[in-house]
């Protein structure tokens, strides 16, 4: 039997996770920063619509959550440690900083890595999350380096605040998700106005790219824009952090 007649129609669309996400991280190495993130939250809907997708059409075999967590460690593990390694760590800056900036982005890779091997292993039966899910916690970090994060160089737009230093608050947000991925806090599954919400910020997140195109000739408007959108995707992606476990909790408690 050919092997592409076992390929289920939601295996496309995890591959194009972890291809999104290899294809992010060849462009972090040539410093497009703001095309890797790009990439990266399309590897984001990718992960959100695979799900869908086995529940409507069913899957040819029982690997699909094998390859859910390897996709997921390419776009979600590796891809936004390098991306925060890449942003932050600067050769001018102290010793110090430099050390704490490749240290943010080996916990993010270790407690990523981590996280979905125990989602894997079995965390996928329960109806809560243990522990932060990686993706939430890769939606947090790209938002923050696309506010705070280094010039994108030769791409033009001037997106970011332009802070273009190691920033304590990145830093020590991005040492806050890998312990909460770590962690045995609960989070909720998104459903009904939390699955909304998860959407509204994924689709705040994806609407500077897509208004780059009618917008790039106007920058300051372009810039103004950018910022207001992604700012709002963080405050809802930081809802979730700091609110989803007490909402698990109170939900806990009148079940």
């Amino acid at each position: 039997m050919a092997p592409w007649t076992k390929v289920s129609p939601a295996d496309l669309f995890t591959i194009a996770n972890g291809v999104l996400g290899f294809v992010a991280i060849t462009y972090i190495l040539d410093s497009k920063f703001l095309a890797a993130t790009g990439l990266l939250l399309l590897s984001m809907v990718m992960d959100g619509l695979d799900g869908y997708i086995a529940r409507k059409f069913g899957s040819k075999h029982s690997r699909g959550q094998v390859l859910d967590s390897i996709s997921d460690s390419i776009s979600f593990a590796f891809a936004p440690a390098l991306l925060i390694y890449a942003e932050f760590h600067n050769p001018d800056s102290s010793f110090a900083e430099n050390v704490i900036s490749q240290i943010c982005a080996i916990s993010i890779l270790a407690t990523g890595l981590f996280r979905l091997a125990r989602f894997s292993a079995g965390g996928y039966q329960l109806s809560y999350f243990v522990g932060m899910p990686a993706p939430a916690a890769a939606l947090v970090i790209l938002l923050l380096c696309l506010l705070f994060g280094t010039q994108d160089g030769a791409e033009g737009p001037s997106y970011y605040f332009t802070f273009g230093v190691v920033s304590p608050l990145v830093l020590g947000l991005g040492f806050l998700v890998s312990f909460l991925m770590a962690s045995e806090i609960a989070y909720p599954k998104p459903h009904g106005k939390m699955a909304l919400a998860t959407g509204i910020g994924l689709l705040l997140a994806l609407l500077p790219f897509v208004a780059g195109l009618a917008l790039l000739s106007n920058q300051s408007l372009y810039t103004a824009f950018s910022r207001t959108a992604t700012s709002i995707a963080l405050a809802l992606a930081l809802v979730y952090v700091f609110g989803g476990p007490v909402y698990e909790k109170l939900k806990g408690s009148r079940s």
